[in-house]
Order: structure tokens, then sequence, then C-alpha cells
């Protein structure tokens, strides 16, 4: 029993990863206050909650921190990138509706049609910037590929992320009971699930290591 309440324990160990989660949500919280960061707090959360899944984790706050930095520049122009880009969906989608009814369908389709491959861009575009050094460009065009190329674990990851919304809409009473946790826990849990699907899926990416 003494075994269950010690730091490597079951017990002990489900306490240690719930604290390291509630701290990376709250500094992401912190991070994204100036919602110009929020791409590159995105972008450290998921470096360190993919470090985890590797087991390679150090100083939860020190490294985030360290992260933060390291990607700024890089994550906040993506951030803008589709942010803009968002915004212009949305008009596109809302001058849709004052189309005339029968060029309506079609316009509305292809409007969907690129809200998917935004949101294909998104899920996967942090986790890519966390995971792969490379230029602005490339990181944006492989995180659409490997979506493109992925499309189960998008979807997957993407249900996932989406769980608060799935519930507010199912059962507002329920969500409102959880809010507190949805605020200060899930950011940091949502990255944590994603990123044992992110490494499963960037593994065929990531050449082998030389036999010595």
């Amino acid at each position: 029993m003494s075994g269950l309440f010690a730091p490597e324990g079951l017990l002990g160990r489900a306490l240690s990863r719930f604290t390291e989660l509630l701290t990376l949500s709250c500094l992401w919280l912190l991070c994204s206050i100036p919602l110009l960061t929020m791409g590159a707090s995105m972008t450290a959360l998921y470096t360190m909650t993919m470090r985890m899944v590797r087991k390679e984790e150090g100083k939860i706050a020190g490294g985030f921190l360290q992260a933060f930095r390291a990607n700024l520049k890089a994550s906040t122009w993506i951030h803008l990138l589709l942010s803009l880009l968002g915004v212009f969906l949305g008009l596109y989608w809302m001058a849709v509706g004052i189309l005339p009814g029968a060029v309506k369908p079609f316009f509305r389709g292809a409007s969907l049609l690129f809200w998917v491959l935004w949101l294909m861009e998104v899920t996967f575009v942090y986790a890519v910037q966390a995971r792969f050094d490379n230029t602005i460009w490339n990181i944006m065009k492989n995180a659409w590929l490997m979506a493109a190329g992925n499309l189960p674990f998008f979807l997957l990851i993407l249900l996932i992320t989406g769980l608060p919304v799935w519930i507010f809409f199912l059962n507002i009473g329920l969500f409102l009971r959880l809010l507190p946790a949805w605020i200060f826990l899930w950011p940091g849990m949502c990255a944590w699930l994603n990123s044992f699907l992110f490494h499963r899926c960037f593994r065929r990416y990531i050449p082998d290591p030389p036999e010595e």
C-alpha cells in the first residue's frame, strides 16, 4: 500500500502529472493573454507535452518559457497569417449568405471546404513547429501535408480538442460545472492527449538514428 503513495507509485505519478498539466495550462493562459502571442504559447505547450510523451521532460516552467522565447517570432507570424485567413473565411461565409439561391450551394460548399483545409492547418501547425526546425513557409506547408496524409489522426485530434464544444452543445449544465477544469486544466491535458497521436504521426517523418 505504501508503494501506491510513493513518488514512483501509481498515485504519486498521477498527482505529479496532474500538477505538471495544471502548471502548463496556467502558463499557456498567461502567455496567451496578449492574443498576439497565442501561437508561441501553443508551440511551447506542445513542446513540453511531446517531451512528456517521449519521457524527456525536465523543468516544466523553465522549459515552457524557453520554448516560448525560442519560437516567439515564427509562431507569431504563423498565428497572424492563420488569424487573418480565418477572418477572411468568416467574411466569405457571410458574403455567400447574400448570394442568389441558385449559386449559393456551390459557394457554400466551397466555403466549407476552405474551412476544413484551414482547420487541418491550425490543428497540426503548432505541433509541427514544436517538433521540427524549418522555415515558416515549410512548417505551414508540411503541417497541411501531414494532416492530409494522416486524416484519421487529424479527425481524432479534432475530436479531442473540440471536447468542450461538444459538451457545451450536448449538456450546457455539465459544461458550466466543469468550467474551472476547462480553463485551468484542459489546455495542458488536451495538448498532452493530442501529443500521443502527434508522436505516432510524426515518427514516419523522423529518420531512424544511425547504427553504431
